[in-house]
Order: C-alpha cells, then structure tokens, then sequence
C-alpha cells in the first residue's frame, strides 16, 4: 500500500493541537462544536457492513449516520486531514492502530458501554491489536480474515507449495496480486524465512527480487478485490484477501477455488473501531458499535457480504441459514490462525518498501 502515514499523521497532530476539542460530525458542514447529537460521521470500508443494519440503527435511535466508504487506510488519514477531522468513529486495520494509539488520534473507549463484545468470539477478546493490547482505545469489529493465495481448482496448472511457485512460467498472465506494500512484501519476507516486520534493507532488496520474478506473471495488482478476476476466469491464481467472499458468494466456489497450503505464513489482518480523538459524539458511538457488533446485526453484515461470524456460534446460529457453518472458509481460516502473521506499520519499513514498491511498480 502506498503510505503517506508520516506526514499525515504529523499534520493530523498538529491540527489536533491547534484544535484542541475538534469539531464533532458534521463539522466541516457547517456544524457547531457541540455537533447535533442526532448525528455521526463514521469512516468505514465497503464491503463489511451491512446498510440494512445502519438504517435499523438509525430508526432505533432517531439518528441519522452518514458514511464515508474508503478502500485503504492512506485515503482514510486523507479524509481525516483534509476533512477537518469531521468523523466520529473509524475503521481501522489492526496494522496501523499503534500510529493512531501513538499520535494521539483515539479517545479512550468505555466497554462497560459496549456489553455485546462478550458474544465475540474468544480469540478477539483476548488481546488487542499491536499498540492496543489491552483495548484502552479500541474494539474488534470484525472477525480475522487473511491474504492468501487463492487457486482455481479447475484451471490453475501447477501445484502451489510455496510463494515462490507463483514465478513459475507456466502460470504466465495467470496471477492476480493485491498492491498492498505490506501485503507484497510481508509475503515474500515470510516465503524467504524473514521476518514479516524486517526493517533490514538488505533482506526487504530480497523480498523485492522475488516479487520481480512473480511479476511477470502478473496478469493485473489488484485494489479492493480480484473476486471477478478469478470467477470470471481472467486468472487461475491470485494472491488476495478474497477467499471468505469467493465462498460465500456461491456454493459452486466450494470446490472451485482453494487456498494453496505453502511453506511460509499468510498474513493475518482483523479491523478495529476507534473514536476520533475530536469527536464530541463518543456515548452514540459506542452505541453505534455495541448494535454493529450484536448477533442480529453481525447476521445481517454476512447476509450482504460474508464473512466469518466475529460473534461466538452459540449465540448467532439462530440468525444464520441452515448449513451456514458447512463452508470450508470456516475450518480453513481456523486452520491460518496458528499460520499466519499480522505486524504493525513502522515508518522505517515501510519507506524502505516503498522505495522498491516504486521500482517494482516501474518496471524496473
């Protein structure tokens, strides 16, 4: 993913410091300070939430939520500093919680206003994300989903035993690849027997070298999704975080598409919610997230998306169709969990990715 977060975050900081109590949502519309409580301004990604759910909580509450979708974090800060850090409550990857946490763009969170967080599942409430362990400004909103080389079944012409499998010449103008700096070059450190988080030139030139050879069988990098790419047969391989949406999208995709078992872990990657340290809209957005993270609510994000449920099966079963847990992304994602690694974002690393995504990216 190409980052900007140093400068952002330094000039959010620095707004905030000037601000002092920045204005609630709405505010660069016009609103007061004090912010109409009837109001939030959420920042969330497309593709997780269902609008049915808001518009339930909406008519509960005699509220009105407006939302801004993003497609990565680095459009996320972009609206927050040119916005005028208008949002009361964002979406946040669990890589880049720790610079929110550090720069000081998260309010502390109440939990005992959040009592639906005891229907999670186990694993989400045990520790927090890197630089908010013990959930002081975050909560889950969202189970753990990972980046993975997915595969037709059908159509892919090799066996996938590891990363580097995807420069095999026979899978030439087969491959889709997410562009996520982190994702690329986390994976190819993993697949090299490095660590994830390296901040070693030396070994991040590696990685880059690796992915080189994989480019050329690169068939497209993809943003948000490479879904149509590998349903529509465009590709026969991808390395994406698309294996959960595959699966719940058709049944027919059960036995089309897998994740390739490899010799190296896959990234891990789960979403938080955080209160924007400006907002003056905390109690309704803590009521906002303790609806959303419900078991009615969460059936109804993977009745429009699907996902795997965040909420504990004992109490979102009954809200779920009939055969709901006989999808195979269930005991897979279960089986990635002990396979996997999830890192937080560090300016040194990621600028030195960055220099060689660049290069990457131009060919070179």
């Amino acid at each position: 993913m190409k980052n900007r977060i140093r400068k952002m975050v330094a000039v959010l900081t620095a707004t905030t410091l000037t601000a002092g109590l920045l204005t609630g949502c709405g505010g660069a519309k016009g609103g007061s300070s004090k912010g109409d409580e009837k109001e939030l301004n959420i920042c969330i990604w497309d593709g997780i939430f269902s609008e049915e759910a808001i518009k339930k909580f909406e008519k509960d509450k005699g509220c009105t939520v407006n939302i801004t979708y993003i497609e990565n974090t680095d459009t996320m800060l972009s609206k927050l500093v040119e916005g005028g850090n208008e949002y009361d409550l964002c979406d946040i990857e669990a890589a880049y919680v720790k610079s929110f946490v550090d720069n000081g763009l998260l309010q502390e969170i109440d939990h005992s206003a959040i009592p639906n967080e005891q229907y999670e599942e186990p694993s989400l409430l045990e520790k927090g994300p890197i630089g908010d362990e013990d959930y002081k400004y975050t909560t889950a909103d969202s189970n753990a989903g990972y980046t993975a080389i997915v595969y037709n079944t059908e159509t892919c012409p090799i066996k996938i035993d590891s990363f580097d499998d995807l420069a095999d010449p026979a899978l030439e103008g087969q491959v889709a690849m997410v562009n996520s700096t982190i994702s690329l070059y986390g994976a190819a450190l993993s697949a090299l027997g490095y660590s994830p988080a390296s901040t070693k030139e030396e070994e991040i030139a590696e990685a880059n070298e690796l992915l080189v050879s994989i480019k050329k069988n690169v068939k497209a990098f993809v943003g948000e999704s490479a879904v149509s790419a590998l349903e529509n047969g465009e590709c026969s391989v991808a390395l994406c975080w698309d294996y959960s949406v595959l699966c719940f999208d058709d049944e027919a995709n059960w036995d089309k598409f897998a994740i390739a078992d490899i010799d190296s872990d896959y990234e891990k990657f789960v979403q938080y919610w955080g209160i924007p340290a400006g907002s003056t809209k905390k109690e309704l957005a803590q009521e906002f997230i303790n609806y959303m993270i419900s078991p009615e609510a969460v059936a109804m994000h993977i009745d429009d998306w699907g996902q795997i449920p965040m909420v504990q099966r004992e109490y979102i079963e009954e809200y779920l169709p009939e055969g709901f847990y006989d999808n195979p992304c269930i005991v897979k994602y279960e089986e990635l969990a002990d396979k996997s690694w999830l890192i937080a974002v560090d300016d040194e690393q990621i600028n030195i990715m960055d220099k060689y995504y660049t290069l990457l990216m131009g060919g070179k």
